[in-house]
């Protein structure tokens, strides 16, 4: 097993993202976790919306199951030792490496992710991440701030 997996998680559904352009021939894996789910009262449109991202993404394969386990078992059908994904701030991300370094004995590469907008040293910890309207609230202004012109973009 010397093989390269790509986890591809909510943080990042870009088809064009940084693990995906690393490795575009190797095989893509995301996993819907029930308990995550309902942990963090993820809406049913919000679900489609990840489901929707994730059809455009190529050869992307969609499990259920718990995160790690499903990681783990991906990896070994693809005799895959490496896996790689990008960065997140999710509350589990750290963990869910951690376990996979240590109980599956999984090799986890983290790439960076280009930022949305740059956030003052632990404004990050403050926003709330669990809907996106109170999660751009504080942040459009800066988002929206682009060294183009509006009529450039279209």
């Amino acid at each position: 097993m010397s093989g390269v997996l790509v986890w591809i998680h909510g943080d990042c559904l870009d088809p064009q993202g940084p693990a995906i352009k690393a490795h575009p021939d190797r095989p893509r894996v995301f996993v819907f976790d029930d308990r995550v789910i309902e942990r963090y009262r993820v809406s049913l449109k919000r679900i489609v919306f990840m489901y929707e991202c994730l059809l455009e993404i190529e050869g992307i394969e969609i499990r259920r199951g718990e995160i790690v386990s499903e990681l783990a078992a991906a990896a070994a059908e693809h005799e895959a030792r490496i896996v790689v994904t990008v960065e997140s701030v999710a509350p589990r991300f750290a963990s869910i490496c951690q376990e996979l370094r240590r109980r599956h004995g999984i090799v986890v590469e983290v790439l960076p992710l280009e930022p949305f907008v740059s956030l003052a040293n632990g404004e990050a910890e403050r926003l709330d991440l669990k809907r996106f309207s109170r999660y751009w609230q504080p942040i459009k202004r800066r988002a929206l701030s682009l060294n183009r012109s509006f009529d450039e973009l279209i």
